[in-house]
């Protein structure tokens, strides 16, 4: 793993460590945060390319994303943290991967965020689709809340995780 990974991962931590110690014990969430789900199965993200024909609305990554996977239907619709060099903490964010899990970013794509970091989970499409209709919200995760915190009480379900990253899941 390189530098820029690492540090993200240290920011990621510190964040559900400090989630971690602010929530009291729960015993039915098998995770306190969606820091501790990503940390558990996300993997990094490390090429980018550039996002043209996407350009999103700044702020908008998970609808932005949403919708360009429902126009290019063989990208991979991914969600979890990210960090550039001007953003002291890991932010929750969507993005796109190609079929050589290589990052297209429709919504951080000026030349302020070209420096960007990525850990997360690569979702199968169905799963987005069947969640964002169930919740009436764009997001997986920043939505979970709609979902009576599914996510966090027992993880991804089985077939949410695109298998071709993550084969441990299979």
């Amino acid at each position: 793993m390189n530098d820029k990974v690492e540090d993200l991962l240290i920011k990621i931590n510190q964040q559900a460590k400090i989630i971690d110690n602010a929530v009291k014990n729960n015993q039915q969430f098998r995770y306190k945060s969606h820091q501790k789900l990503i940390l558990e199965t996300g993997k990094p993200f490390l090429e980018r390319v550039d996002p043209t024909p996407f350009q999103g609305k700044p702020k908008n990554c998970f609808q932005n994303c949403f919708e360009a996977l429902l126009e290019y239907p063989k990208l991979i619709y991914c969600e979890g943290y990210a960090t550039d060099d001007s953003l002291p903490i890991a932010v929750l964010h969507a993005w796109l991967v190609n079929d050589e899990f290589e990052v297209i970013d429709p919504t951080w794509n000026n030349k302020a965020t070209t420096e960007c970091t990525y850990f997360g989970v690569a979702l199968n499409h169905e799963f987005v689709i069947d969640f964002s209709i169930k919740t009436k919200h764009y997001g997986i995760l920043d939505s979970d809340y709609l979902n009576d915190y599914q996510l966090l009480k027992s993880g991804f379900p089985e077939g949410a995780l695109y298998t071709k990253f993550h084969s441990q899941y299979k």
